[in-house]
C-alpha cells in the first residue's frame, strides 16, 4: 500500500508509533522516463520513499513530488496498492485498458520496457493499482548515491543481512 504524504520524515515517526513498523532509510525512485496526466512525455521523475519491514499490509511512504501522481494536488491519503514482482505488467496493462480501465503512471527503462504501471485513481473509487515488474528499480539512497543491493543483486534500501552461518 503507498501512501502520499506532505513531509516523509514526519510521516515515518507518526507511521512507525501508529503501526510499530520499522521503516527504511529513506531513498529516492528516480527515472528520467515517467509519464503520467501532467506531462505524456517520458520526464525527470525523482520522488522521495521508505518502505516498511514489517507486513502485510507492506507500507510505502511517498512524499509529494512534481505536478502529477505525486504531487500535492493529490491530497495525503493511501495512493495505491501494489502488487510487487508481477510477471506480467505489460499484459495486464493492456487487458485492464480493454476493461476500460485508465493509465495514470508508467515508469519505463531506456527502451521502453515497462518497469511499474498505475492505473487511472478515479476507476477504482480514488485508489490506483500499481504493478511492479521483477526487475531492478531506478532507487537511490536520499543523497542520490547508490543503494543497497538485495539477494537478487536488486537496487534495496535496506541493508544487507549480516550473515548467520
Amino acid at each position: 500500500m503507498g501512501v502520499l504524504v506532505e513531509n516523509l520524515e514526519d510521516a515515518i515517526r507518526k507511521w512507525s508509533l501508529g503501526t510499530g513498523y520499522t521503516f527504511s532509510e529513506i531513498g529516492r525512485y528516480r527515472t528520467e522516463f515517467y509519464s503520467d496526466h501532467s506531462n505524456p512525455r517520458p520526464h525527470h521523475h525523482d520522488a522521495r520513499i521508505s518502505f516498511s519491514k514489517e507486513g502485510p499490509p507492506h507500507i510505502e511512504l511517498m512524499e509529494f513530488h512534481g505536478a502529477g501522481t505525486h504531487s500535492a494536488a493529490q491530497g495525503e491519503g493511501i495512493h495505491h496498492l501494489g502488487f510487487m514482482d508481477h510477471p506480467r505488467v505489460e499484459g495486464v496493462k493492456t487487458d485492464l485498458e480493454a476493461a476500460g480501465m485508465r493509465s495514470d503512471g508508467v515508469a519505463t527503462d531506456e527502451s521502453g520496457a515497462i518497469l511499474l504501471w498505475f492505473t487511472e485513481k478515479s476507476d477504482l473509487h480514488g485508489i490506483r493499482l500499481e504493478f511492479v515488474s521483477p526487475v531492478p528499480q531506478p532507487i537511490v539512497m536520499d543523497d542520490g548515491s547508490p543503494a543497497y543491493r538485495d539477494a537478487r543483486g536488486f537496487p534495496s534500501l535496506w541493508p544487507p543481512e549480516p550473515d548467520t552461518v
